[in-house]
């Protein structure tokens, strides 16, 4: 039986149908990702983090170290308190000079620094010369140092990564920070201790000296522009004061910290 003329259209019809359009499954106009953070970050972060890890070894190392020297319990527990006291009096000093200067560059000569100060305290642990008061001034020396870098390493950040990723560089490098220096940097400082009393000295002028030379190869400049008049360091450091006052729970956190 011949077909009729509306299925013989139909069948046309069908035939010369356009192709149905299927959704791709990775459309052009997906958002894109976070964008990455960058070598540079990358240099920093591995820098602060083999930093950190140095700090940590000497926060233990030194007071063993002190008691090989005096059962005086006092003594041994004011090498702890000539390291932290730069924290205390110094940061704000810390953070105004930092404004001024070149981070990249206070960073690497800090670690510099620090590498120098701890190899010679190694040198005179292996030599048997040294002393009681030499390790205060040692610790000094190294808080003072670490007060500088963490401030310079905070306020890099937002020259090396986006605006819109800056709170994810911050907390990678607060978490490596808590990491190596807290929860790494102790016991290996203490089992290093028990190995030889010069060694953790050593280890720990090493990771400095390979922080110092990765800041070191990050490219650019980052001395902050200064615009208007030129104000003293006393009155940035009153600012910073004021500013902490006015957040209830920044200004906790600093007291507490």
């Amino acid at each position: 039986m011949p077909a009729s003329p509306a299925a013989d259209r139909d069948r046309r019809s069908a035939a010369y149908a356009p192709p149905i359009a299927i959704p791709s499954s990775d459309p052009i106009g997906a958002p894109a990702g976070p964008k990455p953070l960058g070598s540079r970050f990358a240099l920093v972060l591995a820098s602060s983090t083999v930093s950190n890890l140095g700090d940590g070894i000497f926060l233990v190392a030194l007071p063993l170290l002190t008691a090989q020297l005096t059962r005086d319990p006092a003594a041994v527990a004011g090498v702890a308190v000539a390291q932290g006291l730069p924290w205390l009096a110094f940061s704000l000093v810390a953070g105004a000079l930092v404004d001024r200067l070149d981070r990249r560059r206070v960073m690497w000569i800090t670690d510099v620094a620090r590498a120098v100060l701890v190899a010679g305290l190694a040198l005179a642990v292996a030599l048997d010369a040294h002393s009681v008061p030499m390790l205060y001034a040692v610790a000094f020396g190294l808080g003072l140092a670490e007060t500088m870098f963490d401030n310079a390493a905070q306020a890099i950040l937002p020259r090396l990564v986006p605006s819109t990723r800056l709170e994810a560089a911050n907390g990678r490098l607060f978490a490596a920070q808590m990491l190596t220096n807290d929860f790494l940097g102790k016991p290996v400082g203490g089992l290093l201790f028990t190995i030889g009393a010069a060694l953790p000295f050593w280890v720990d002028a090493g990771t400095f000296a390979v922080a110092a030379l990765l800041i070191a190869l990050v490219p650019g400049s980052y001395r902050t522009v200064r615009t208007g008049p030129p104000r003293s360091l006393r009155t940035e450091i009153a600012e910073g004061l004021g500013w902490l006052w006015r957040h209830p729970v920044l200004r906790t956190l600093g007291v507490l910290l």
